[in-house]
């Protein structure tokens, strides 16, 4: 069988599964993989459960080990001559390809997980809010206008979609279903026309939002955007210097851009137990080691979070 690990029950089940936006990225870094297989001797029906004979135990076998990734590895760096950033985003595809096959239960034991990649020299810069800086925020907002609540439902909005800024701006209020918990966005920065959803509590208010007399005269005029500010449409500029009035009004230790609650929601994503693939698709990224740049691994993003409540 040339293509082991293509024509696997792993990578069908993967494909069926997994909506990425650019999956061929990340099928690309598995071919290299499947490559590796195949110089190692692999042959026949690929089972990570049984990968390695036992030595010690003739007719056993073992799950795939970190070891083997480690031989891949190094086998990029030394044969392949891969640059850091190919390395990098071979990493980051098997990490996911891995911890989905784990997620779903279709193998024993993960072999990449917490698996290091260090050949991105880009430093991770947390610039997301705290949990108790984004409850701040929308306090700010909730005491400026507790009727309308215009600021509150668009701050509340970006921190569950993490939608881009030149994004937000532009969502019509026909392209969000409140019935499904569903938001087309079609104006996106780097890929085409996607997805996003909003929790059930966020859709309610929504619906409160859009039924309120002064977003119904606004639509009245022939206006279909979802938000707007003094009757004039949502600009980048009004967005970032909103934003930045909040933080004053709520106290916060510096002043957080867009982008901030952008990346701020990827974190809360993965808080509340999204796995790196959903985070992925719900962000809009089309790579996966871009989703990895926003979010740290668990175990850095519990120490960031409790550094964040220490100093309030």
């Amino acid at each position: 069988m040339n293509n082991i690990l293509f024509e696997s029950k792993y990578y069908k089940f993967w494909y069926e599964h997994v909506d990425l936006t650019a999956k061929e990225y990340v099928e690309r870094d598995l071919r290299k993989f499947e490559k590796y297989l195949q110089l190692r001797g692999f042959e026949g029906e690929l089972d990570f459960d049984k990968f390695h004979a036992s030595p010690k135990h003739p007719g056993s076998f073992r799950p795939i080990q970190q070891y083997f990734i480690d031989q891949f590895v190094e086998y990029l760096r030394e044969d392949y001559q891969a640059t850091k950033n190919v390395m990098y985003n071979a990493i980051s595809s098997l990490k996911n390809f891995f911890k989905f096959l784990y997620d779903m239960e279709l193998i024993q034991l993960n072999p990449m997980e917490d698996y290091p990649n260090p050949y991105y020299d880009r430093p991770i810069k947390n610039t997301a809010l705290s949990k108790e800086e984004c409850l701040a925020l929308l306090g700010a907002t909730l005491k400026k206008d507790p009727f309308f609540r215009q600021e509150f439902v668009l701050i509340w909005f970006m921190l569950i979609t993490g939608v881009r800024n030149s994004e937000v701006i532009s969502i019509s209020r026909t392209s969000v279903n409140l019935d499904t918990r569903m938001v087309m966005i079609i104006e996106g920065q780097k890929n085409d026309a996607r997805s996003t959803s909003i929790t059930t509590a966020l859709s309610e208010e929504l619906r409160r939002y859009v039924n309120h007399p002064n977003y119904i005269n606004w639509a009245e005029k022939g206006r279909d955007t979802l938000f707007f500010r003094k009757e004039k449409p949502l600009t980048g500029d009004t967005l970032r210097k909103l934003l930045k009035n909040l933080c004053l009004e709520a106290n916060l230790s510096r002043i957080a851009t867009p982008h901030d609650l952008r990346r701020t929601a990827g974190y809360l994503m993965q808080s509340a137990g999204m796995n790196m693939v959903e985070i992925q698709r719900q962000l809009g990224h089309q790579i996966m080691a871009t989703t990895l740049r926003y979010i740290p691994p668990l175990n850095d993003l519990a120490k960031i979070l409790a550094q964040e409540v220490e100093q309030h």
